[in-house]
């Protein structure tokens, strides 16, 4: 790649023209990077002297031009790696979160379960009471005649008792 002779060339190429997105383009170009550190760390070390540079642009013309490209899949890698962890914990969260929330729940309705359960008794208790005063009531009826004629004899019947 001639037209890159240092990091300015390789942001421009990697972040500011690219159609991926910025992000995906910083973080190639943080692997690029890197390897350059890499590069410079081995160098030194193999050496004994800092690269000057002049050994930096040297590195920067001679970079193949698949190396931007395995940059930018590198950097794809890691974010497709990021974003299922990301995934991952927030359905984990939510999985947690739903699970906290019904066991509470469970928690709180089983503390309200006797003064529940003393009401509906009483309900009950109440409910047959009036169902038996019906009944009753009913059973009067049935087997006296209320009728104003009947009454006036009863009366009368009285009367001729004593």
């Amino acid at each position: 790649m001639n037209d890159i002779s240092g990091p300015q060339d390789v942001y421009k190429c990697l972040v500011e023209e690219a159609p991926e997105g910025w992000l995906l383009g910083l973080l190639a170009f943080a692997v690029l990077e890197e390897q350059r550190i890499d590069w410079m760390r081995h160098v030194e070390a193999k050496s004994g002297v800092a690269t000057t540079s002049d050994q930096v642009r040297t590195w920067y013309e001679q970079l193949p031009s698949s190396a931007l490209d395995r940059a930018r899949g590198n950097a794809e890698n890691v974010l497709n790696a990021y974003a299922q962890e990301v995934t991952r914990s927030i359905d984990e969260g939510y999985k947690r979160a739903a699970m906290d929330g019904v066991v509470v729940a469970e928690i709180r309705s089983s503390s309200r379960f006797w003064p529940k359960f003393l009401a509906n008794v009483a309900a009950g208790l109440v409910g047959t009471l009036m169902f038996s005063v019906l009944l009753v009531l009913i059973v009067l009826v049935a087997l006296r005649d209320p009728s104003p004629v009947a009454i006036i004899k009863q009366v009368q019947e009285a009367q001729r008792v004593k």
